[in-house]
């Protein structure tokens, strides 16, 4: 039987109100439920925990929702990504304080009170659409001036509202957004690595990553082929190198290898075939035109060895294993 559990963290000071939200999230299937009253325990259940959705009050005693926020899109905790979905509510919410949320790409705003029946569509909604979010040192300039200057440090030119810069993956095809100022430098082509439809590992964690290096390796290719100016194939060529380091970083710190033990040893192999296939994308002189196809080649071929069983399943494969042995 393939896990499929989500990892849900709920976070406010209101005992009443965090037993709600627990409650709800708790009726979401599939879904494992973490509760903290106070930023200090949420920021120990995020260090130890591999936290697939963030739900925070923002008005909190120290650490506050915006510097839990802040602390996880830095990357400041080991077990949780720091590009999961987040979703922050408030009584109370000042235009100012929004601005600041927003310089870390919120996923979701809800404004209290909130209805049983909406949370658990905002909690369905977020684990199933995937955004790409920015590199943590991005997020990391934003914090070190909004914390020093109480205020967001936003790059020059920049509009406050930010929100259309977050870029979703693509379902079918490759989906672009108009306030990405990167997007008229990536193609609108077929994907290069295709995750195949419907298709698990068993790990929610594990796909997530999975289906961001295939998107930002697809992206790259894309740019180098269509011989697109150096700047934008450098920024796709870091894109791909940090969605392959992201799944190292996941697959190092999994909490759940003692369960399906031959799904991690042939998981493991693929991650020590992709190590050097990393290294070299993050060295490659982009001007060797031949040694890049060949790498984007040995790419293509890592990728077709490891959307394959027993390591890729398809959901409707497990559901009809699920029929005939239930």
């Amino acid at each position: 039987m393939l896990l499929k559990n989500f990892n849900v963290l709920v976070v406010d000071d209101v005992i009443l109100m965090c037993d709600f939200l627990y409650g709800v999230a708790a009726q979401v299937a599939d879904c494992r439920v973490f509760k903290a009253l106070d930023g200090k325990t949420a920021a120990e259940i995020l260090e130890n925990e591999a936290i697939d959705l963030l739900i925070t009050d923002l008005e909190m005693k120290s650490p506050s929702g915006l510097e839990l926020v802040s602390r996880l899109r830095c990357g400041q905790f080991t077990a949780t990504a720091h590009d999961i979905p987040v979703m922050i509510f408030s009584g109370n919410t000042y235009l100012e304080l929004i601005q600041q949320c927003i310089s870390f790409d919120i996923n979701d705003f809800l404004a209290k009170p909130i209805t049983g029946g909406r949370l658990t569509k905002k909690i369905h909604h977020h684990l199933q659409t995937e955004k790409v979010m920015r590199s943590t040192a991005h997020y990391q300039a934003i914090s070190a001036g909004l914390f020093k200057s109480e205020k967001p440090a936003l790059a020059e030119g920049e509009q406050k509202f930010r929100v259309s810069i977050v870029r979703e993956l693509p379902q079918h095809e490759d989906k672009y957004d108009e306030g990405d100022s990167d997007a008229a430098s990536r193609p609108r082509e077929k994907d290069f690595l295709f995750w195949p439809e419907n298709a698990t590992t068993g790990y929610f964690q594990l796909d997530r990553r999975l289906r961001n290096l295939a998107f930002n390796v697809s992206c790259f290719h894309n740019v180098f082929v269509n011989n697109c100016k150096a700047v934008a194939i450098e920024s796709e060529r870091k894109r791909a190198c940090d969605a392959i380091e992201y799944l190292l970083h996941i697959s190092k710190n999994f909490k759940r290898k003692e369960q399906r033990r031959e799904f991690w040893q042939l998981f493991n192999l693929r991650i020590e075939k992709i190590k050097p296939l990393a290294a070299e994308l993050a060295q490659i002189n982009i001007k060797h035109h031949q040694a890049v196809l060949a790498l984007l080649k040995k790419l293509s071929y890592w990728w077709m060895q490891t959307c394959n069983r027993p390591i890729i399943q398809r959901n409707d494969d497990n559901d009809e294993d699920s029929r005939q042995h239930g």
